[in-house]
């Protein structure tokens, strides 16, 4: 009885271990075809990811190109294909011949008005097993186009990393930055904001992160996302010398009068009906505020502000009359205004002026917000106006117009102001 027992149980074990023979001989084809597609997939993913690679840095390669080859097609041409050849086979000659037998193929050609670059690579990679699913899956193709935004002079930078929008306009606001660029430093998808029928027109607009649009009347040209930090250029320009003070807390009311250069301990206001004019020379500003308001009016050429000390903002009222421009040699030579670099935490300057047309020179707020809601032109007379701060902000409807015609004044164009060269990948 025992050994029927053990008869029976051995062919049970004998059928099972049959049955799953016959079940793993017949899902063997699916596992190793899945990990075949798996394969071909990662595969495919690393020959992207090269062909990717090659194409962008040669659009940016070509797109460099771009600021020497003074409309020379064949040049920016040939530099984008000769550095997408170097990057595919390590030979910066290599033909189309020979790129055709590694089979691939390189296409550069310049756009937009030769101020960017495209460049298109394709690679006939045929899978093992993915092409019996999905035949369109090869050749493998990718794009890139880089734009050189080098001929753009800069008319605003806003600094701001992280915490503040660089440019902000809102309620109507205009801006219009005539041959000149509009970049923001903060990367932020809200890095660059046009608001409540607000206008903007520039030569280009740039941020590192993102921008908003929302209500804007128009925005010219379409902002350009992800562009490079783009450096203070005045982050080394040494301050002037700041002596012992030569004025305290002096206050003009309903004068005409004018001032001196010199150290303005407790800062320097200005009201009533006061007509002030400034002699030629460098105002440190020191531990108070520069204040023009009620209907004062101020004038001076070739005169620039040191702003250094607790409190030392400038505050411009809506009735006041401003006419400014910057010193032509000397420490301050080019700006207008200048804050000092260890100012600490983020202050506010306002100009709500609504006659402030000249403004004639660099207006250097590094540590700041600069607030312009005047609701009528500012700076629109000024032969060249450039500012860089933390955030300018526009509100309240003034227009703002920026010049850069740089020929048409003595007073010099700070170096890094003017034609300053940078390359983006813009897809």
């Amino acid at each position: 009885m025992l050994k029927g027992l053990k008869n029976r149980l051995t062919r049970l074990v004998r059928e099972t271990h049959g049955g799953l023979v016959v079940a793993f001989a017949m899902s063997l084809p699916v596992v190793i075809g899945s990990l075949g597609l798996a394969s071909d997939y990662a595969m495919l993913i690393k020959v992207r990811g090269d062909l990717q690679e090659a194409a962008d840095a040669a659009a940016v390669a070509g797109a460099r190109e771009i600021s020497v080859a003074k409309q020379n097609t064949e040049q920016v041409v040939s530099a984008a294909q000769a550095f997408a050849s170097f990057a595919l086979t390590g030979d910066s000659g290599a033909t189309s011949k020979t790129l055709a037998g590694s089979d691939l193929s390189v296409e550069a050609n310049i756009i937009d008005d030769f101020s960017a670059v495209k460049v298109d690579i394709a690679r006939n990679w045929t899978p093992f097993f993915a092409h019996f699913i999905a035949s369109g899956i090869t050749p493998v193709k990718v794009s890139a186009t880089a734009k050189f935004v080098g001929s753009s002079n800069i008319c605003v930078l806003g600094l701001s990393p992280t915490t503040i929008a660089g440019v902000q306009l809102w309620n109507s606001a205009q801006l219009t930055a005539n041959d000149c660029g509009v970049y923001s430093n903060t990367n932020s998808p809200a890095g660059f904001n046009v608001m409540d029928s607000g206008i903007l027109k520039s030569s280009l607009n740039c941020v590192v992160g993102g921008y908003k649009t929302g209500g804007a009347k128009s925005v010219t040209p379409t902002p350009v996302t992800d562009c490079p930090v783009l450096e203070d250029p005045l982050k080394d320009r040494p301050p002037p010398a700041v002596g012992s003070c030569d004025y305290n807390g002096l206050k003009v009311v309903s004068q005409t009068k004018e001032l001196m250069p010199g150290v303005y301990c407790g800062g320097l206001t200005i009201s009533g009906t006061s007509k002030v004019t400034l002699s030629p020379g460098v105002y440190v500003i020191k531990d108070g505020p520069f204040v023009v308001r009620d209907t004062a009016s101020v004038s001076a050429e070739k005169t620039g502000f040191y702003l250094t000390g607790a409190n030392s903002l400038v505050w411009f009222t809506m009735g006041s009359t401003i006419d400014l421009s910057a010193p032509v040699q000397g420490p301050l030579a080019g700006l207008l205004f200048f804050e000092d670099h260890k100012a600490s935490g983020i202050r506010l300057h306002r100009l709500a002026s609504n006659n402030a047309r000249t403004l004639l020179g660099t207006i250097y707020l590094p540590k700041s917000i600069l607030n312009i809601d005047a609701n009528a032109p500012v700076a629109d007379q000024s032969a060249y106006t450039a500012i860089i701060t933390q955030s300018l902000q526009l509100q309240s409807g003034p227009n703002l117009t920026l010049n850069s015609d740089y020929s048409a004044t003595d007073v010099p164009v700070p170096d890094g102001i003017a034609s300053v060269g940078q390359v983006v990948l813009t897809q």
